[in-house]
Parts: C-alpha cells; structure tokens; sequence
C-alpha cells in the first residue's frame, strides 16, 4: 500500500482554502467546517476519510487490470498531470478535452492510430517521395496530432476510471464519464456541485501544491498494485494448470483410500468367518 497523505500534509499544501462564502454550492455543505473572512474552510479530516475511499477504489482498480486516466487541463494542474502520467505510463489530457473522446470512442480510437502512423512515419524519416514542403506540412500534423492525442496514446480502450482535478474546468470530461458510467474520483472545491463524482475528495482545486499532494497519492496507490491484463491472464492459467495438476491427485488418493476400506472390509468377514469356524468346532 502506497503512502497517504496526512492532514497536517493537506493543511500545510492549503487544501483547507474554499472559495468565497457567496460562491459555494449547498451540495458541498457537508465538507465545509466553517468560513473565515469570507473564505469557507475545508474539513480536512472528511478530506482525509473521503481520499481514504478513493484510494482504496484505485488499488482495487490496479489490482484487476484497470485503467486510469488523469485529466486537469487548467494552467496550475497541467505539467503536473503531464508529469506524473507519463511517469507512471498513464493515459492523460493536460491541454484541451477533445470533445467526444469518450463518447465518440470508435472515431477517437481511429485518430490515436494515425497520431501513432504518423509518428513512426516522421521518427523513421519514411516521406518516400515526398516532397520538403510535403514534410513540413507533416510534421505540423504530427505537432497538432500530439496536442490533441499525444497523452492518449496507450489507450487501446476507454478507461474504467478518471481522476479530474477540477470538475467546473474540465465538466466536459465528467459529463461524458457519466454518460458512458465510468467512475469519476475528483478534487472538488467549495464552488463545485459533487453530482456525477463517486469520489469526492473536498479539496482547494487552485493551490498547485495541493494538487501535487492529491495526485501524487492516486497515481502512487494505482501504480502500486497495478496488474496488466497479460499478468491477471497468466495468474489464471497458471491456477487451472494447478486445478489440472491436483485433480488426478485427488482421485488417486479417494481410489486408495476405496481399495483400503474393501481389504479391511475383507479382512473383517475373515475374522468373522474364524470366529464361526472355531465356534462349530467346539459344538
């Protein structure tokens, strides 16, 4: 189990900041401990239970297979999501949610396919007989494709769970997530409504160092218990070979087990059977 932030860790990342009392949502009532010159403050310690949840959701993921995806397109969230994604080899989006990446996923698979042609085509310097305006031309391409795409591009399917670091910013993301029932486990401010997320973690969504904070532990707690599909398939062959292996085995020993009780079963009725000689004998 990775290590999980502590609240004296939210605290001093200022995760406890809300925004100002006029611009709450009342869905966000229960994670507001009090306000302060007009700012509401988080109750770090439902923070605290509230990441508890979704980290435990996250191993859980890694654990079967699962892939997570990690968005957060505003200017204090994305070299961080960029970062900690290509670190962990996870699928992001750090700049600009293409509309319909989830919900349009066969025509969205189509282009992180020729994003990935393309790619090969210019690292290869495989033009053919193109000519250097031709190129350049694809070279743009391949520059326009890798801003769109270029954090997707280990994505063979949709993603079975999404980590959005502002919901408000990035509501496209959590609308198409709803749409499709992926799980969304988020960082939500005091100015958010929560309806959508399965995970809410009660967090100033503004502070980079909280943001840090918060990610780093998601990301952390899914790497740690990641398993690969190829890993999960060969667990399984390897426990029907098992199964295989100690079938026989079982039945060998009932047969033994079988024949035992016949012998003892035989030598009993010889017993007996002395028993009645002896007995007619005396007579």
């Amino acid at each position: 189990m990775a290590k999980r932030p502590t609240v004296e860790q939210m605290l001093e990342a200022g995760l406890h900041f809300g925004h100002q009392t006029f611009r709450w949502h009342p869905s966000m009532r229960p994670y507001i401990f009090s306000e302060k010159d007009g700012i509401h403050i988080i109750d770090l310690t439902k923070t605290e239970q509230k990441l508890g949840d979704a980290l435990n959701f996250v191993e859980e993921l890694g654990r079967n297979g699962g892939m997570l995806m990690l968005v957060g397109t505003k200017r204090q969230a994305n070299d961080i999501i960029s970062a900690m994604a290509k670190t962990a080899n996870l699928p992001h989006v750090s700049t600009r949610w293409p509309g319909g990446l989830l919900t349009n996923w066969p025509t969205m698979k189509g282009r992180i396919r020729h994003l990935k042609q393309v790619r090969e085509q210019v690292a290869t310097k495989n033009f053919g007989d193109m000519t250097k305006q031709e190129i350049g031309l694809l070279e743009k391409k391949l520059a326009l494709l890798e801003i769109s795409f270029g954090g997707m591009d280990m994505l063979d399917d949709l993603p079975n769970a999404i980590f959005i670091v502002d919901i408000i910013r990035d509501k496209i993301a959590l609308r198409e997530a709803q749409k499709l029932h992926i799980p969304v486990i988020a960082m939500v401010d005091t100015n958010a409504n929560i309806k959508g997320v399965e995970f809410v973690i009660p967090a100033n969504d503004d502070a980079k160092q909280g943001i840090q904070l918060i990610t780093k532990a998601i990301v952390d707690a899914f790497v740690s218990e990641r398993r690969t599909k190829a890993e999960i398939a060969a667990d399984k062959q390897h426990a029907e070979e098992e199964a295989l292996i100690t079938e026989p085995e079982l039945e060998k020993v009932l047969a033994q087990k079988e024949v035992a009780e016949v012998m003892e079963k035989q030598e009993e009725a010889k017993r007996e059977s002395s028993k009645v000689k002896k007995s007619n004998i005396k007579q």
